[in-house]
């Protein structure tokens, strides 16, 4: 699988299962696929070894290997192979916009509040929020609703094995590793639609469609 994107310097603080994939209206096989941005490889390995005093901390989560690290534009979910077109026809409206830095900010949890779910990394939000309507502005000339809940710029780097609760030091060890996690940003300079399968041992990713920004900074 390509990634795209180009290192940036810039300092940021701290830090499936197998599914039956459903038929669609005469039996038209849907596929997996979400939007996203994927990180250079150096720079994911450079994360993975900065969550390190989390991960050795915190027992009871699965965490997601460095070659899947991704963050998500808009999650499509099961989408008939005759609607693939408009979604590759919506991201390439984004053609026109430019490259932006994007830079990590600190650590945190899903529910903020009560047994964490999921442990991920904070980015930079503005300009993915400005990107990600657009792609929604696209997707609805496409017939596609916006989806109801609101987008939450993050990296997931870990998910709690159900029944592990947090004991009191794995919440004193997120505090600390907060503290600790330090990175480089990088450059977004393409989104791309990805394909998911659901395995075992973990999701497989595919681009289908990539679309480069190669607009200019005003």
């Amino acid at each position: 699988m390509g990634v795209h994107g180009r290192r940036c310097r810039g300092r940021g603080r701290r830090g499936g299962h197998a599914v039956a994939v459903h038929r669609g209206t005469r039996g038209v096989r849907a596929i997996r696929l979400f939007f996203a941005l994927w990180l250079p490889e150096e720079l994911r390995e450079g994360l993975w070894r900065s969550l390190a005093p989390l991960r050795s901390a915190r027992r009871g989560v699965r965490w997601v290997p460095p070659e899947r690290f991704h963050i998500t534009l808009r999650f499509m979910g099961d989408t008939s192979r005759a609607a693939v077109s408009r979604l590759t026809g919506a991201a390439d409206t984004l053609a026109s916009q430019a490259p932006f830095p994007l830079h990590f900010t600190r650590t945190g949890v899903f529910p903020s509040r009560g047994a964490p779910r999921v442990h991920w990394v904070g980015v930079t939000t503005a300009p993915l929020v400005q990107l990600r309507g657009l792609l929604d502005a696209a997707l609805a000339r496409e017939g596609i609703a916006p989806e109801s809940r609101a987008f939450k710029p993050h990296l997931t780097v870990g998910r709690v094995r159900h029944g592990r609760a947090p004991r009191e030091s794995d919440r004193h060890a997120l505090n600390g590793a907060e503290s600790r996690l330090e990175t480089d940003g990088f450059t977004v300079d393409a989104v791309h639609l990805v394909r998911s399968e659901l395995f075992p041992g973990g999701p497989r990713y595919a681009n289908i469609h990539t679309v480069a920004l190669t607009g200019h900074r005003e």
